[in-house]
């Protein structure tokens, strides 16, 4: 996950839990209805952002096959840290489960290619770290665990051909514990689009799929902060890594991921000279983009082949005696990348869909996910 932190949020009180469980609506579809939507959708509940994040698997609880409030950090082998407020976890907790949406939560981690090498390379260190992330199952009463770990493809060669090698056997470890407990195993992974992609490396797709029950893709930032402008998940490259990825894992196991955030690129000084900050990219929510487009005077411009918004502006800068006119452009994804995307589902008869991150999606989202729902149910 490539953290997007929004503004603060406060604690989501007992009341305003009250309030997201009294919108679950029990179906009662009749005769002249349309077929309830299938459930495809997951995606994460961000722990800066629980408030929104959880009212909007609530709200549409009947497309969510499960959710994973992004709350855990693992800080070693043995030590696996809450981030989220202790109140907001439990009552995302409880409005999961009285929503009926099973709750398997994302393990972070900030260990390095060569820390965790160390780790999982060693079979008893190997099953101290599984037994850590059991633990959270048996002590939180979860459906599962999805482990997210992004830092271990960075280091040593070495290392990280170690992490290529014993991940899987992690897994493995992990999914034999929770299988008698009945819970699920979920792993995330970066975006490869062929075996010799040199992305990404550490996952091996075909021995990650074949351990893990649930694998999710993360399908984004194909351009990203540090790099020049673009859209974030165009669908032919999206379509590649769906094309690779069912090649080599059973479809039925993988969600792809959906952005529900843009970027903010510096392109060009216009005038004067341009302090640090006007090089800045700048990340911004789906619906933050929809607001700043708007105090903007702009309207952002659908390109089909990138399946994403575009616009550009000029803004001022002013900082330590530097002053400069700097065009930018902004690139976004939204209901209608969505739309477009969500297709992919049905073409490499995959799970589902996974967002990053709940909440931050804007308008008209959940109409477009619940209708394409409906599609599926009838296919």
């Amino acid at each position: 996950m490539r953290v997007l932190r929004g503004s603060g949020v406060s604690l989501l009180a007992c009341a305003a839990a009250a309030s997201m469980l009294a919108l679950v609506v029990p179906n009662q579809a009749g005769a002249a209805d349309p077929p309830p939507p299938k459930r495809y959708v997951t995606g994460w509940l961000p722990y800066w952002n629980t408030v929104d994040s959880t009212k909007s698997v609530v709200n549409n609880a009947n497309v969510f096959q499960d959710a994973s409030p992004f709350v855990f950090d693992a800080n070693s082998r043995t030590d696996i840290a809450l981030t989220a407020d202790a109140d907001e976890w439990r009552h995302m907790r409880r409005a999961l489960r009285a929503a009926g949406i099973a709750n398997i939560p994302t393990v972070a981690t900030d260990l390095s290619a060569d820390e965790f090498a160390s780790i999982v390379k060693n079979p008893d260190r190997r099953a101290e770290h599984a037994r850590a992330l059991v633990a959270l199952v048996d002590r939180y009463r979860l459906d599962g665990i999805d482990l997210d770990y992004e830092s271990i493809n960075f280091g040593s060669s070495a290392a990280r051909a170690n992490v290529r090698e014993y991940y899987p056997a992690l897994l493995r470890t992990v999914d034999a514990r929770l299988d008698r407990r009945g819970a699920v195993t979920s792993v995330t992974v970066a975006a490869r689009t062929s075996r010799t992609d040199p992305n990404w490396w550490v996952y091996n797709y075909p021995a990650l799929g074949r351990q893990a029950d649930r694998v999710r893709i993360m399908t984004y930032d194909f351009h990203w902060s540090g790099g020049s402008p673009g859209p974030i998940a165009p669908k032919w490259w999206v379509k590649d890594v769906a094309a690779y990825a069912s090649d080599v894992i059973a479809p039925r196991k993988i969600s792809m991921g959906m952005p529900a955030y843009g970027r903010d690129w510096f392109v060009e000084k216009v005038s004067g000279s341009c302090p640090a900050a006007a090089r800045e990219t700048v990340s911004r929510t789906t619906r933050q983009m929809w607001a700043f487009a708007d105090s903007r005077g702009k309207a952002p411009e659908w390109r089909q082949q990138a399946t994403s918004r575009r616009f550009t502006y000029v803004r001022t800068y002013s900082s330590g005696g530097d002053t400069c006119r700097a065009k930018r452009v902004v690139w976004f994804d939204d209901a209608r990348s969505l739309e477009a995307k969500a297709q992919l589902v049905d073409r490499y008869n995959l799970r589902g869909i996974a967002i990053w991150a709940l909440g931050n999606e804007g308008r008209g989202a959940w109409s477009v996910l619940k209708e394409f729902g409906r599609t599926l149910a009838k296919s």
